[in-house]
């Protein structure tokens, strides 16, 4: 399940490396006690991994930038999916009964909240996916990190691992599922900040070849790692010449 959140603020301003501070509101949606500290301190577990099971998107909106920080002319709106329609649930009723969120000390208008449809295949077929938020692929060993671009092998390995991982951690019976990555384009590199470290990503358009189960896991899951802390959201393209990412 999808919301997209529209804000508005005149010179809203947030660090280039943003993403702990739309997680931080995110959380701060949830009841601290309840929902809030299960997807903040527990989540879905496999073994010694964690999976949090939603992902949220980067700021969208007209900006400028000034000495290092994001400065949005007026509107600018965010998506957010999960999993578990409670979860979404729970941010929507917040968004119904505030009027405003509060972002870096800085209160934000709540201008609209929108559910989204989600694109659902019947079978096997090949979709074309954008991402809304960068996708980050890596693997790590004796505390040194290698992280994968999209033509090496590894990129679509991890990927897939990655998300059978999350089927056994939500409790998913998927069974005989496929996911095949057919052709990239509009690849763009990107080093995200998110809290003290930085993360390499990548925007991008791909053509795969996916199961329903499987789509429907990475629409409301994000692809690879971190959807939690804004990595790997993405949207099924209609348009074969919408190339944007």
């Amino acid at each position: 399940m999808r919301l997209k959140i529209d804000l508005y603020k005149e010179n809203f301003t947030v660090p280039i490396g943003y993403n702990h501070i739309l997680q931080g509101t995110i959380y701060n949606m949830l009841n601290s006690e309840e929902e809030g500290a299960f997807y903040h301190n527990e989540g879905y577990r496999l073994d010694e991994k964690v999976y949090k099971m939603f992902v949220f998107s980067n700021l969208f909106g007209s900006y400028s930038i000034v000495k290092k920080s994001m400065v949005f002319k007026d509107k600018f709106c965010f998506y957010i999916s999960a999993m578990d329609d409670f979860f979404i649930e729970k941010i929507y009723e917040y968004c119904s009964s505030h009027k405003y969120l509060t972002m870096l000390n800085q209160k934000v208008l709540i201008k609209d909240i929108h559910i989204m449809k989600e694109d659902r295949i019947q079978g096997v077929e090949k979709v074309w996916v954008k991402t809304l938020s960068p996708i980050s692929v890596y693997s790590t060993q004796d505390d040194f990190t290698t992280y994968y671009s999209p033509i090496q092998e590894e990129f679509e390995q991890l990927i897939r691992r990655n998300l059978l991982n999350k089927v056994y951690a939500y409790d998913l019976d998927y069974q005989q599922e496929v996911f095949d990555i057919l052709e990239v384009k509009n690849v763009k590199e990107r080093m995200v900040k998110y809290k003290d470290c930085f993360y390499k990503a990548y925007h991008l358009k791909m053509k795969i070849e996916v199961s329903p189960n499987l789509l429907h896991l990475i629409y409301n899951s994000g692809i690879s790692s971190k959807g939690s802390c804004g990595f790997g959201m993405i949207e099924v393209c209609h348009e074969k010449n919408d190339l944007s990412v």
